[in-house]
Order: structure tokens, then C-alpha cells, then sequence
């Protein structure tokens, strides 16, 4: 199984660093890293050049910016890629190191996977050194309460050996869950419902869109929020709009019940007329 993760970001080289440092330390080096960049500018090409990433296989997959368009290059680092299985990501996010390995154990046939994410306030993570990244300290329970109190209420998920996981995975068992920040799924299965929705206007439940269509598919969903542990460097949202998010919300909420797999604007796009 080849497998390929879609890294989104956008103009936040300092934090998109932080996150590959945590891919050069994989338990799994079999993978690709598809950049998946939303028009920055030259300052994250710099970033993949540097030699501590030089291990990775990375592709900078690049789109002018005009706008929030992020379905838009996620579609194109799907085309991009002929890995069979694709785990989504986002540029302000940490991995444990076991993460790409977790992703392909648990891995199913016909199953989309999502995991959940610890957040770590920006007054912490911007003093996250690179060394402590790579020595995996940012992920000890005891170093992460040191650095603020209210984080000791991860120390389970961060400990938790695979029987317990299991439990708390079922436990916290959620329906038809698909986070673009920690999400997996196969390439096939993405193609047959065309991939994201490139006419969603901006940020909002264009992942969780994808998953309603999947799930309508027939493709069964599985949520394991105890197994896929990541470090999300926590930020204001820049992009967050409170009409478009709600218009997004009603879009994949109609789609939930009318059966939707197939959107028009998406991998494949509509073929323009030709003026006469």
C-alpha cells in the first residue's frame, strides 16, 4: 500500500517547519508528502529546501492565491499523486511519531478514518524548540503540563497503550466523522465522489462535506481518536466567516439526507462551452 499525506498550508512557514520536523521521525518512512499550498509565497519553498527535510519525499503542490481555495489544491495533490491512500493534514500540526504507521495499521477496506488532535495554545507551542520536536518531548504528558496546566487533561490519550485505545475509541465513538486535519482515505474511494467541493465559498465543513458524500457511497466510516494522536498548534482563524460557515453547514446537512456523491465542481470539472 503506498501511502501519501496531503499537507495543507498557507503562508505559515515558521509553523509548516514545526510540522514536517515531526514527519522526519516517523516510525513509517515509507511515504510521500504532498504540500498541499494554497497560494503562499516564497518564503515555504524555502522551507521544503532545507536540508533537515531532505529524507522526505515532498511535492510542492502550488496554486496562485485568489482566495480561500482549498478544495481547490487539495483536488490537485489528489490528482498529483498515484499513492493508493491518502491521510489529510494540515501545516499547523505535530505528529507523534507513530502516526503515519497507526494510519496504515488501522487502515480498512471501503473505510474512510479520522482521528481527533490536542491543542496546544500559541503561548506554548511558539517556544516548542526543534530539538524538542525531534527528540519527541513535546508529546510527554509531563513536559507538556509544565508548560501549561490545562494540558494534563491529554496525558491519557498521549499514554494510552492499544488495548486502551481501543476502549476509548469506542467510547468516543462519533458518526461520519472526516477532519482535514487528521483524516484518511482511500484514493479510489475519493475519485467516485469527486473529490472536494471547490464551489464551498471559503472555510467550513468542506471536509466533513466529503465524508457525508463517502458515507452516501457506502463507504463505511471509523473514528479513533485515541489512536491518531497529533499536536495542533493552536491559532486564530483567519479565514472563518460566520455566513459562509453556515452556508457550508447547510449545504452538507441537505446532502446528508437528499443521498449526494457526485458534485459537479470538483476533481473533474465541468467542460465550458465553446463560443460559437
Amino acid at each position: 500500500m503506498k501511502i501519501a499525506v496531503v499537507l495543507s498550508t498557507y503562508n505559515n512557514p515558521h509553523v509548516l517547519r514545526k510540522s514536517l520536523l515531526g514527519f522526519t521521525i516517523q516510525t513509517e518512512s515509507n511515504f510521500q508528502i504532498m504540500v498541499a499550498d494554497d497560494g503562499s509565497d516564497e518564503r515555504t519553498a524555502d522551507v521544503l529546501k532545507e536540508s533537515v527535510f531532505s529524507g522526505l519525499n515532498l511535492v510542492h503542490v502550488w496554486h496562485p492565491d485568489d482566495g480561500f481555495r482549498l478544495s481547490a489544491i487539495r483536488n490537485a495533490s489528489i490528482v498529483q499523486t498515484q499513492a493508493d491512500y491518502l491521510i489529510f493534514c494540515d501545516g499547523d500540526c505535530i505528529p507523534r511519531k507513530d502516526f503515519i504507521e497507526s494510519h496504515a495499521r488501522l487502515a480498512r477496506p471501503s473505510t474512510f478514518t479520522a482521528g481527533g488532535r490536542i491543542d496546544v495554545p500559541s503561548e506554548v507551542h511558539e517556544s516548542f524548540t526543534e530539538q524538542q520536536i525531534l527528540d519527541h518531548q513535546i508529546f510527554d504528558p509531563a513536559f507538556l503540563r509544565q508548560q501549561h496546566p490545562s494540558l494534563k487533561r491529554y496525558r491519557y490519550r498521549l499514554t494510552a497503550g492499544r488495548g486502551v485505545q481501543m476502549v476509548m475509541n469506542k467510547l468516543t465513538w462519533r458518526h461520519c466523522v472526516f477532519s482535514g486535519s487528521n483524516a484518511a482515505a482511500w484514493r479510489s474511494d475519493l475519485i467516485k465522489v469527486n473529490g472536494f467541493d471547490e464551489d464551498f465559498p471559503g472555510y467550513g465543513s468542506e471536509d466533513r462535506d466529503i465524508g457525508v458524500r463517502l458515507k452516501n457511497l457506502g463507504i463505511k466510516s471509523q473514528y479513533l481518536k485515541y489512536s491518531l494522536v497529533q499536536i495542533h498548534l493552536d491559532h486564530k482563524k483567519a479565514h472563518f466567516d460566520r455566513a459562509v460557515s453556515d452556508r457550508n453547514r447547510s449545504v452538507f446537512r441537505r446532502r446528508k439526507w437528499d443521498g449526494t456523491t457526485w458534485i459537479p465542481v470538483g476533481i473533474e470539472k465541468p467542460v465550458s462551452e465553446s463560443p460559437s
